[in-house]
């Protein structure tokens, strides 16, 4: 997805201060150097003493690349990207993606869309569900050290105990 072009004495540290991971096929540029621009490729070029707000930048494009989850409902199978889905919960065997008013089957695990969508805004809040942190509307303590998770749909996800320090923490509450 990356490629960096700086001088050689630099990459490495640039690389582990920016977390990045080079690509043999890329699509951004990150350079120092406007003389290192490529046109096929989307450029970015910074200066050294600005790397922290380049950083920020680069975890903005990553999660903000697109996942699409494929559901199915009684009107057909749907494909959405994972943004649109409010949260995903476990009934019995299956695992359903919420859109709002719509319900979808989705063919996953919930261990795998945790895992797929652990970049993404997503945070797993008991056994049986997670949560698009962007779509949560209010936050209510519940009784037992639990909290109740208002949806922007008006549907309510408890967070149990065991989820709820990880909760915490990816909110920084």
């Amino acid at each position: 997805m990356f490629k960096l072009k700086v001088d050689k004495s630099k990459h490495k540290m640039i690389t582990e201060r920016l977390n990045l991971t080079e690509t043999e096929n890329y699509t951004y540029v990150l350079t120092t150097d406007k003389d290192q621009v490529e046109s096929d490729k989307v450029n970015i070029v910074f200066n050294e003493a600005e790397i922290t707000r380049v950083s920020s930048l680069l975890d903005w494009i990553v999660k903000g690349e697109a996942i699409y989850i494929v559901g199915s409902n009684q009107y057909g199978d749907k494909r959405t990207q994972s943004r649109n889905i409010y949260y995903f919960i476990t009934a019995g065997d299956d695992v359903y993606g919420v859109m709002g008013t719509i319900r979808m089957r989705v063919t996953y695990k919930l261990y795998e869309l945790e895992e797929l969508l652990q970049d993404k805004d997503f945070i797993r809040v008991s056994k049986h569900a997670i949560v698009n942190i962007a779509k949560i509307d209010y936050i209510k303590p519940a009784l037992n050290s639990k909290l109740n998770l208002i949806m922007a749909n008006g549907d309510t996800v408890e967070v149990n105990r065991g989820y709820l320090k990880s909760f915490k923490e990816a909110l920084d509450y």
